[in-house]
């Protein structure tokens, strides 16, 4: 179990990860165009925009098809459907930066990751 909150969590990676500065722009560009959850032990920082399979433009929710998530932290495991979860609503494209690069996942094949999660908590009626 980590015993550090998130935001101490965040600080920590962007410091050793991004140029200097990055995490008061990303906090900034997520406060006023995008999306910040924050609860006990979990952060997730995104915004919306459009994707073309190559190229990622900011844009307003009603004509976006992506989540640009600029950082996530949870103090327990999550799974990837926990994660889509958290989101507002679904959008086609969930974009973000591993080890320097920009990845691109379906928004649906994230949500059906953890199939086995999925079976796990399947309440029948």
């Amino acid at each position: 179990m980590v015993t550090k909150d998130v935001g101490q969590i965040a600080k920590e990676w962007y410091e050793k990860n991004e140029p200097e500065g990055a995490l008061a722009e990303a906090i900034l560009r997520c406060f006023f165009a995008g999306t910040i959850i924050r609860k006990p032990g979990f952060l997730l920082m995104g915004e919306t925009a459009i994707y073309d399979g190559k190229n990622i433009v900011a844009a307003p929710p009603e004509k976006a098809n992506a989540w640009f998530i600029r950082f996530w932290a949870s103090t327990k495991p999550m799974s990837s459907y926990e994660l889509c979860m958290e989101a507002p609503c679904p959008l086609e494209w969930v974009i973000f930066k591993r080890r320097g690069r920009i990845k691109a996942i379906r928004w649906q094949r994230l949500y059906h990751k953890d199939i086995g999660y999925r079976r796990r908590h399947y309440v029948s009626v």
